[in-house]
């Protein structure tokens, strides 16, 4: 096990240090050549840490996300054993998702291709007075189903055929408002920003890809549970670097948290 966390922790750093060097600005000239679309966004999530001891629980996470006027657009279910390090380090060696993805707003894709992935996570927390920071790296391997169409014009399934990895880093900070602390009756303002950087065969874009940035305000109802929302912007370039969207709109987060370990 210890082996299999230090080649994986190794791995998982390595990549995010090679998603740092890359520049998030693109020329000039490469931005005119590609088609970008600006559309409003609805997200909806429910976070979630299971506790079922102190050395270890469940990391769970489930999205909607939708565009356009709740047009459907990608929902998801996520979840993983995670490892509780130290107070401030935990580490999700494996963890499994499954994506359903929806033809949608102003660049629909040619078929409707769901997605399952096998997932890594290294979070690292800390404070610096009443802020909070929470650096999340995040690997991916994504197997992707693929279509196409055959002479006669029937969409056949080829199966789960295309993989695709992905690194992601999100810094994302919270300070509270009314307490010294995010505890019960605390409201709290929460900013992050989340970089991704992906590779493989079907990816011919070789620069960050992806970036969110999201400001919220929210309030912790109590140990277990917290809601926070505000305006949330998503920057997507597909694939092939010929299309981009920006997705403008708001992300609405609950928060229920779990622990079983006093049980043990």
């Amino acid at each position: 096990m210890s082996n299999f966390y230090l080649l994986s922790n190794a791995r998982l750093i390595g990549a995010v240090l090679f998603l740092l060097n890359f520049s998030v600005h693109e020329s000039q000239g490469q931005s005119a050549e590609r088609a970008i679309v600006t559309q409003p966004t609805e997200w909806f999530a429910l976070n979630s840490n299971i506790k079922l001891h102190k050395k270890f629980g469940i990391a769970f996470d489930s999205q909607l996300r939708f565009v356009q006027d709740f047009e459907s657009a990608q929902h998801y279910i996520r979840t993983g054993l995670e490892f509780y390090i130290t107070p401030k380090l935990s580490f999700v060696p494996v963890g499994y998702m499954y994506v359903w993805n929806f033809q949608y707003g102003k660049q629909p894709a040619a078929y409707v291709n769901n997605e399952q992935r096998i997932w890594q996570q290294l979070i690292y927390r800390h404070n610096a007075g009443k802020f909070f920071f929470h650096h999340r790296f995040r690997m991916e391997e994504r197997f992707i189903q693929k279509h196409h169409t055959d002479q006669e014009g029937n969409v056949v399934y080829d199966g789960y055929d295309t993989y695709v990895d992905r690194v992601r880093y999100r810094l994302q900070v919270q300070y509270p408002i009314n307490k010294p602390k995010v505890e019960a009756g605390a409201w709290f303002i929460t900013v992050y920003d989340e970089l991704f950087y992906s590779w493989g065969k079907p990816v011919t874009f070789h620069k960050p890809d992806q970036n969110r940035m999201y400001a919220s305000i929210g309030y912790q109802f109590s140990s277990k549970f917290s809601v926070q929302g505000g305006p949330f912007y998503q920057m997507l370039i597909k694939k092939n670097g010929a299309q981009q969207e920006n997705n403008v709109g708001a992300l609405i987060q609950f928060g229920y948290n779990f622990d079983f370990s006093k049980q043990n």
